[in-house]
């Protein structure tokens, strides 16, 4: 008889895991996070104390790839918001009316943040050719990362494909995402969650991120050369009953005294028609759906609650 496919307690709903009207515990300390960088395609640690530890953390620091320049997209997301002349200001104008989602484009939030957002069938149409680059470039750093977190969690590769919903083969769902946090705002920089997807790519230059590992809030360092890679939900409970299990980390982003800006890469299912779900891998039975495409959303989903964007905790008030 097949063991119980409910997601384990860690992957707990987005709804459980936010609680927006609570005071936050402060950051007591700075995260000793470990640092890798990629070799020919591959990601390398210092050591396997350093590997592990960034696998079961589900977070770690990546050394900004040398052919990566990513200094348009720092320009993007110091502009983007601003609805001016500046090269990226008037992307403030693109809202969600212009596409078939409601996540898509501009939007404000409650918290600090506000946003701009496409998925990856619109960055050829709607990001400057440089932006859409990068994009695709971090696409491809994605793929390589998911493929060393299903390899230390001890999956096969012969069910990568549909365990990591075309993933591990960059054929996944994709979001590039540019943030701003208005600091003239009495909130929150971004209240507590847990990414949804299987991986999440960083890049921000200014101090604010906050990770919590056992149950103790951390500072996240930001460093010029240094992509953030935070594990989400998804990788979480594909690898729950793995050798080796891939963590989701809950993170967040303080309260900002200064405009802060950061952007980052979202790796998520592509729920194609046979896949829809989320899976678990089972050494002993091999790969099982954990939930359908209903429960997951319902579970999971950044558009189930309150159609926030990965926050969980914030109604849209773009203007």
């Amino acid at each position: 008889m097949l063991r119980s496919l409910t997601p384990p307690a860690a992957s707990r709903p987005y709804s459980e895991i936010c609680q927006p009207h609570e005071v936050p515990q402060p950051a007591g300390s700075t995260a000793d996070l470990v640092c890798a960088r990629m070799d020919a395609g591959r990601l390398r640690f210092s050591s396997q104390e350093d590997r592990h530890q960034a696998f079961s953390n589900g977070v770690f620091l990546l050394h900004i790839p040398d052919d990566l320049d990513v200094g348009a997209a720092d320009q993007f997301a110091n502009e983007f918001y601003r609805g001016d002349a500046s090269l990226y200001g008037g992307f403030k104008a693109l809202t969600s009316t212009s596409f078939d989602d409601a996540l898509l484009g501009f939007h404000r939030w409650v918290d600090q943040i506000e946003q701009f957002l496409l998925e990856r069938r619109f960055w050829g149409s709607h990001y400057p050719v440089e932006i859409a680059l990068i994009g695709e470039q971090m696409t491809a750093l994605s793929q390589q990362i998911v493929c060393a977190a299903l390899e230390f969690a001890g999956i096969p590769p012969s069910v990568w494909l549909r365990g990591s919903g075309s993933c591990s083969h960059a054929e996944g769902a994709y979001h590039l995402t540019f943030n701003h946090y208005r600091a003239q705002l009495d909130a929150v920089g971004l209240s507590s969650h847990k990414d949804d997807g299987f991986l999440t790519i960083l890049r921000t230059t200014r101090q604010g991120l906050e990770v919590n590992r056992c149950d103790r809030w951390e500072r996240v360092d930001a460093t010029q050369d240094l992509f953030v890679i935070n594990f989400g939900l998804s990788m979480e409970i594909l690898t729950a009953r793995c050798p080796s299990p891939v963590s989701a980390i809950l993170h967040r982003v303080s309260k900002q005294t200064e405009d802060r800006t950061s952007f980052g890469h979202f790796s998520s299912s592509n729920f194609i028609e046979r896949d829809q779900g989320c899976f678990t891998y089972c050494p002993e039975q091999g790969l099982q759906r954990a939930l359908g495409k209903p429960a997951l959303l319902q579970a999971h989903s950044r558009e189930y609650c309150s159609h926030i964007l990965y926050s969980g905790c914030s109604r849209d008030e773009t203007a």
